[in-house]
């Protein structure tokens, strides 16, 4: 009997320590299941979060970094057109050469018509020298001309006719003409541009080529004959444009302008 006894003492306990060991099992099984199940519902809130890593650019096409260094400083269509100064062998004190500014202007709107890749000093020299010579035989001066003379001088000495000579400008048509692949030459109050590289205090008439305009920097960039640094000089649109003065024809200068300023320019297409 009392083997008995002991026997199924022993066998409870094998039941017991069986019944403890399955159960550490299914609880182990179930802490996996739960770190399984918060696992899959974190992918789900994931999945419609915001794709922060940088798109893929294919073959052949261009970022919109990459597009955005091609701008050049925000420079929209910038024509090239060669330059030349209007005194080309820095003789300013000659009267000629002083007043060259609408000549050598001229000069290089045509020679961007032609597609001319530059001058040198000698052939400006004698550019500005025969047109001067023109101008004296045809209007009797050339110390100034207004953009209604140069519009003739472009017809009857360059024969170029896409020209044209617009009044009351305003900042806009002058971007729009740029915009179109147009340049724009602009008569102006040369000592209200504030130009350091003029000798003071400035030429009271002055005419320069318009060739480009940076929305970025709100400037216009020009041919400046009136200086050796003139070629793609930049200014403020709003003191080029202030200092825009339809200033008259004739073989006097003018006085320094009063009050509002006439504002004109002179449209060239190719």
């Amino acid at each position: 009997m009392k083997k008995i006894l002991i026997a199924a003492a022993v066998l409870i306990c094998v039941i017991a320590a069986s019944f403890m060991f399955f159960a550490g099992k299914d609880a182990d099984r179930g802490a996996v299941t739960e770190e399984i199940f918060i696992t899959a519902e974190d992918a789900k809130e994931t999945e419609g979060a915001e794709d922060l890593s940088e798109p893929e650019v294919r073959k052949g096409e261009i970022g919109e970094k990459e597009k955005s260094l091609m701008r050049e400083n925000g420079v929209g269509k910038k024509q090239t057109v060669p330059f030349i100064v209007q005194a080309p062998f820095a003789n300013w004190e000659d009267p000629i050469f002083q007043n060259a500014c609408e000549e050598a202007s001229m000069i290089m709107a045509m020679g961007w018509v032609e597609s001319a890749p530059s001058f040198s000093p000698q052939e400006a020299y004698d550019l500005i020298k025969k047109l001067v010579e023109f101008e004296d035989e045809n209007l009797g001066y050339n110390t100034d001309t207004d953009t209604k003379d140069m519009e003739k001088i472009f017809r009857e000495y360059f024969r170029h006719e896409k020209i044209a000579s617009k009044e009351n400008i305003s900042i806009g048509q002058i971007k729009n003409e740029l915009e179109r692949g147009n340049i724009v030459l602009v008569p102006t109050f040369g000592r209200a541009l504030g130009n350091l590289n003029y000798t003071s205090p400035g030429p009271v008439t002055h005419m320069l080529v318009i060739i480009a305009y940076d929305e970025d920097k709100k400037q216009f960039v020009t041919n400046d004959p009136g200086t050796r640094k003139g070629k793609d000089y930049r200014y403020d649109e709003n003191v080029l444009f202030d200092a825009i003065w339809e200033y008259p024809s004739g073989p006097i200068l003018p006085d320094p302008p009063k009050g509002n300023l006439k504002k004109s320019m002179l449209v060239v297409s190719k």
